[in-house]
């Protein structure tokens, strides 16, 4: 069944949830926070990376080979405002964060592949094609004094997914209602919370006590 963690900020690098915990057999899940004009390295090694800038803004270069992307990730101040920049980095290639005066926090996910894509920075809203990427993301954000308050069928199910849940003002709670067969159980989730939903089970109902914003990732085979 669903299982999850919490998520304190940290300067730099978080890994928060890694296949073989919680159920999870593909995806791994973390969370880099930067401050202003600092820099971040690393390389996708046998994995596709997926960038989602959750606040602040950066100048992303990746490269390797004749595959390059050079751009700007992030174009809002935090979750609730606007919709997220998002970038995709194949397998063995590099990739830098240089932030700005802002600093950037980006979700960081990363499923094996070795499929021959091109990276890819796209703005606020852009839609990638789904046949180039191993990853699938989508947001919601939805609003206080809602009873059954977010669609369940716009939940990820089906294959193991990975969200991301924050509140506004930091305090508030979201219920799902999650089946497997038969059996249902009941998952709370609170500010700053990862929750996983292995590839068995789906969310019936989901309630909600506060401006809430979800993010999901999940593998798209």
């Amino acid at each position: 069944m669903s299982a999850s963690k919490n998520y304190t900020p940290t300067n730099g690098y978080t890994e928060i949830v890694k296949p073989g915990e919680m159920g999870i057999t593909k995806l791994h899940f973390g969370i880099l926070s930067l401050t202003s004009e600092a820099t971040f390295f690393d390389h996708s090694d046998d994995n596709e990376v997926t960038l989602i800038a959750l606040g602040g803004d950066c100048t992303l270069l990746v490269g390797h080979n004749g595959n390059k992307a050079n751009g700007i990730l992030g174009e809002r101040p935090d979750v609730f405002h606007g919709a997220a920049c998002v970038a995709y980095i194949p397998h063995h290639t590099t990739y830098e964060i240089l932030t700005n005066e802002s600093g950037i926090e980006v979700a960081v996910c990363k499923i094996p592949s070795h499929s021959e894509s091109a990276a890819v920075i796209l703005e606020a809203g852009e839609a990638v094609d789904e046949n180039k990427t191993h990853l699938r993301v989508s947001e919601n954000v939805f609003s206080d004094d809602l009873e059954a308050s977010v669609n369940a069928s716009t939940i990820p199910t089906g294959e193991e997914a990975i969200c991301l849940h924050r509140f506004l003002d930091g305090s508030g709670v979201i219920t799902f209602d999650i089946a497997r067969g038969t059996e249902t159980t009941r998952a709370q989730l609170y500010h700053n919370d990862v929750c996983v939903v292995s590839e068995h089970d789906s969310i019936v109902t989901v309630t909600s006590e506060g401006v809430g914003y979800q993010l999901w990732v999940q593998p798209n085979f």
